[in-house]
């Protein structure tokens, strides 16, 4: 072999040039099919805005997230329920933002879900800028989707999906105490389980009638939360007129209630109680009453607590603290006082449990709000 083809062996091969192949575009994901179903708008760009997004999906609720405060505006609709801020947000404060917000995003309940606990200074100034409630993640993720559910929860039968072994079983208990006990006031109820949760519908004659049926099923072990948005209660044929009068002669001869101080307007049903009460003990007892009254179909309170004074944060905390720790000592339940706003967090063994507390400390002088996020602890059920 001779010498220059031993060096042309040696030469390395030449590769050809590779071809211009067009860049792929990165197509942007479809927007959720809303189909007029309620939905939630969730405000960040971190990864934990992205887990709580996933999380109220995971109970049937439409979410959408945008990245910015501007985009909020743009996002809301007819059927958007709530607006979740997850911090930080570009360019703005939460505080900020919910004092900016504009006419049509005041309409829509703002909430704010933080990854750990926040300083009680800001709680309480997020609180006074108009905040509905502060959630802590993932603390108090089932509160947060919870809440979420009583806000977009549709009509019984349009999940569209099949139930589990769990949801029927659910329902088929639910339904036997609803027949054992509510079928002597003449109760036509419906429901259905999704989850954990008990959806009402149907018609009653009484307003009260619905909160013991309420009682009932928030009372069964496995239940977190019972939505009765879909219940109709029927008037009986009793006019505006009617109702009114029978309202306040109930007023009048009830005791602790000063009637005198008392105003009642009555519209389709729909009862709306305004005037001062001394405490409030005495506005809970008004509003038990009106409640009783046959035709009443819903109640809306304007009641005015006047108080010759505000008792500070930390006074309120202890008396409230040490009324709770006294009744039940062996429950989780912590509480924190911003302003005249009481937050209950912790775990209670049942869903009728919760309500309990709720109205407990609802009732307390002093509380003029009470913000739950009391998760439900079932028995048999891994923590």
């Amino acid at each position: 072999m001779t010498v220059a083809k031993r060096v042309e062996q040696r030469q390395p091969r030449r590769r050809m040039p590779r071809r211009a192949t067009k860049s792929k575009v990165r197509r942007k994901p479809p927007a959720p099919k809303l189909d007029g179903r309620p939905d939630v708008i969730v405000l960040g760009r971190s990864p934990c805005a992205k887990r709580i997004a996933r999380s109220v999906r995971d109970v049937g609720i439409a979410s959408r997230r945008v990245g910015s405060p501007e985009d909020v505006a743009g996002a809301v609709q007819q059927q958007t329920r709530a607006v979740l801020v997850v911090p930080p947000i570009p360019q703005f404060s939460v505080s900020s933002f919910a004092r900016r917000r504009s006419e049509a995003l005041q309409l829509v309940p703002l909430f704010v879900v933080v990854e750990g606990p926040l300083a009680d200074r800001t709680v309480r100034k997020l609180y006074r800028d108009g905040v509905e409630a502060v959630f802590e993640w993932p603390s108090e993720a089932q509160a947060l989707r919870r809440t979420m559910f009583r806000l977009c929860a549709r009509p019984a039968g349009q999940w569209g999906r099949r139930k589990s072994p769990a949801e029927i079983a659910l329902e088929e208990t639910a339904r036997t105490r609803l027949a054992a006990d509510a079928v002597p006031f003449g109760a036509e109820l419906r429901l259905e389980a999704f989850r954990r949760f008990i959806l009402l519908k149907g018609t009653l004659d009484a307003l009260w009638k619905l909160e013991l049926a309420r009682q009932v099923v928030s009372d069964i072990p496995g239940v977190d939360d019972v939505v009765a948005e879909g219940v109709e209660i029927r008037g009986q044929g009793r006019t505006d007129r009617a109702v009114a009068r029978a309202t306040r002669e109930v007023l009048r001869h009830a005791s602790g209630v000063e009637s005198a101080t008392l105003a009642v307007a009555v519209r389709d049903g729909e009862v709306t109680l305004t005037g001062s009460v001394r405490d409030k003990l005495e506005a809970t007892r008004a509003l038990d009453l009106v409640h009783h009254v046959s035709g009443v179909r819903r109640v809306r309170d304007y009641l005015v607590i006047s108080e010759k004074g505000k008792q500070q944060d930390a006074a309120l905390a202890r008396r409230v603290g040490s009324m709770l720790k006294g009744r039940y000592p062996d429950w989780p339940v912590n509480l924190s006082v911003f302003g005249d706003v009481a937050v209950l967090s912790g775990r209670v063994p049942r869903a009728a449990a919760r309500e309990q507390l709720t109205r407990l400390v609802g009732a307390q002088p002093g509380v003029n709000r009470v913000v739950d996020k009391l998760a439900v602890t079932h028995a048999g059920r891994r923590r």
